[in-house]
């Protein structure tokens, strides 16, 4: 599998005073839907999860958004020295988790479906299994908790923005790919029901987010 990183259009927003870059965009083929084998793309793809989570949490509480938690500052949670340089990793973690909880706070999605869409629009992991092995992880050793979180949020956010959009009703459970919660496992990751703990649980908040249960 090849994965190609480009670059938006560097357009700067100034945000709490600091300028914020709009997410890089990847072209990827469409054989898997997982996370980036980039080192800083993957680690904007954590801290935007995590900073849209605290942006919506704080905005729940009625307080004010300030980015610069402790997350952020530590900018290493979910690291793993197979992803590559910590320090890239670092870096868009930051990048991420600003714009994530810029994001999350005022209820935009557009940067969320920018960030975890499907580059296939057709792919529905509810119906398609081709790209249930994940041999390019494997091969660089990645845990099946990283795996696991990575493919089961994009699934969730998908799924979830599905649903809103549909009018359907909230219902996360229903969906055959958290049914199975399989998908991307392979025997390299060992225990199945292990995987698919992870997997359902980062497809809930991915679908909680795409579906924006707390708008």
């Amino acid at each position: 599998m090849k994965t190609i990183l480009t670059l938006a259009p560097a357009i700067l927003v100034t945000f709490l005073g600091v300028a914020v870059a709009p997410a890089p965009v990847r072209a990827q083929d469409t054989l898997y839907h997982g996370g980036s084998l980039d080192a800083h793309r993957h680690g904007y793809e954590h801290g935007y999860r995590d900073g849209f989570e605290y942006g919506v949490d704080v905005k729940g509480r009625g307080g004010a958004l300030d980015f610069r938690t402790d997350a952020y500052r530590d900018a290493i949670r979910g690291y793993d020295p197979a992803f590559g340089s910590r320090e890239a990793f670092s870096q868009g973690y930051r990048e991420g988790y600003q714009s994530g909880a810029q994001d999350g706070f005022n209820g935009a999605t557009s940067r969320l479906e920018q960030t975890y869409g499907y580059t296939d629009r057709s792919f529905d992991p509810d119906r398609n299994r081709e790209d249930r092995t994940v041999t390019i992880y494997t091969e660089r050793h990645w845990g099946y908790q990283d795996v696991a979180g990575d493919v089961g949020y994009r699934d969730g956010v998908n799924a979830g923005l599905h649903d809103y959009r549909e009018h359907h009703s909230y219902r996360p459970s229903e969906h055959d790919a958290w049914k199975d919660a399989d998908h991307g496992y392979s025997s390299a990751f060992g225990s199945k029901e292990a995987y698919k703990q992870a997997y359902r649980a980062a497809y809930e908040a991915g679908y909680r987010d795409g579906f924006g249960l707390r708008r």
